[in-house]
């Protein structure tokens, strides 16, 4: 790997890398694949991927925004603090406008709430602990409250997955913070959460082993609760239908609602501290391949919307193709993203969209 990478903290590359590969394969499910599969553990599988994979994603900025951050807070220097918060705003406003462009073609992109949450961010980077995890709550809590009053279904058909009257002044406004496939309101509290995280010494073996129990210990409490919710709720609990309940109570990525926060949140926080643990347990030219991948998550994050789902429709190929066979495609496309990260990455430092990031929005 490159020399100037010897500072990096593998794991989080290993970590986006897992991520890249859980969009990829839920993305190929969703545009290639027919329906359900056959075998109900597949359809698990590919239920608990569905949002948990950008959880990853998004929670891993915030982690990047704490490291940007850090020796600047630490030193208390107004003028360093000052320019890390126009890199932050620079940045958020590029991944803006690169996400209005992206969904065009995919109704699922999440550079625009990255985007968005970065300009927030750039706001907090001096708060608390105690203050980023109180407004990383309040993210959900608007969320839930925006929930309860404003119905989350008006705009969209299900059947087709689409959104009615995205493009107008009050679409645009309203699928970007709320009722989007990913919205500002509650996964930008991901990002906070993240900054939060990245406070901690999560290489310290003591620490890293007390996150991963009280990971394993959340998602996994989330998750028998969402259990219990949907299976032994009467089907008109509260005057509620099965659907509802379902709604309400499941850990499905839409709606964002508690029990599939604390739930994905737990899993993807136990994904990253297992990703630190690979990097530190196996020779570094093991890891190489996906931390060659990670570091170019961006890159890939595009380039498989744009050049992967495009092949799909151009070759014909959308929702014709039984579940197995959209997942093998999208397994596929990672390891070719692996192979070709491996090529790039023995030249350059950067991804290419990783520089063209770096070289318009840092402060200089």
């Amino acid at each position: 790997m490159n020399k100037g990478d010897s500072d990096r903290v593998l794991g989080f590359d290993i970590a986006r890398a897992f991520a890249i590969l859980g969009m990829v394969v839920v993305h190929f499910s969703l545009v290639m694949g027919t329906g359900r599969d056959s075998s109900p553990w597949f359809n698990c599988l590919l239920g608990l991927l569905d949002g948990r994979a950008t959880a990853t994603f998004v929670i891993l900025a915030g982690i990047g925004v704490t490291l940007m951050s850090r020796r600047a807070v630490s030193r208390g220097d107004p003028p360093a603090i000052a320019a890390v918060r126009r890199t932050l705003i620079r940045r958020g406003m590029l991944l803006l406008g690169i996400g209005f462009l992206n969904l065009y073609i995919w109704p699922g992109d999440i550079l625009r709430v990255y985007g968005v949450a970065l300009m927030l961010a750039s706001m907090l980077i001096a708060a608390s602990s105690r203050q980023l995890l109180l407004c990383a709550m309040a993210f959900e809590v608007v969320f839930v409250l925006l929930f309860l009053s404003v119905n989350f279904e008006s705009h969209w058909d299900w059947g087709t997955m689409t959104y009615h009257g995205l493009w107008t002044p009050a679409g645009v406004f309203r699928n970007l913070f709320y009722d989007g496939f990913r919205s500002v309101f509650p996964w930008t509290g991901f990002l906070l959460f993240g900054m939060w995280l990245g406070r901690l010494n999560l290489l310290e073996p003591k620490t890293n082993r007390r996150v991963l129990r009280a990971a394993w210990a959340t998602a996994a409490s989330a998750e028998m609760l969402s259990w219990l919710c949907t299976s032994c709720l009467p089907p008109t609990a509260m005057g509620l239908d099965a659907a509802s309940i379902k709604a309400l109570f499941g850990t499905e990525s839409m709606p964002a609602l508690p029990l599939f926060v604390a739930a994905s949140g737990g899993a993807e926080v136990a994904v990253i501290i297992l990703s630190i643990t690979l990097a530190s347990s196996v020779p570094a030219w093991i890891c190489w391949p996906l931390c060659a991948t990670g570091q170019m998550a961006l890159t890939w994050y595009v380039v498989h919307i744009v050049f992967g789902l495009g092949a799909i429709e151009a070759l014909d190929l959308v929702s014709s193709q039984p579940l197995s066979i959209a997942v093998a495609c999208g397994v596929g496309f990672f390891l070719i993203a692996i192979a070709l990260s491996c090529a790039w990455k023995y030249f350059f430092r950067h991804g290419p969209l990783e520089w063209c990031l770096r070289r318009i929005c840092d402060a200089r």
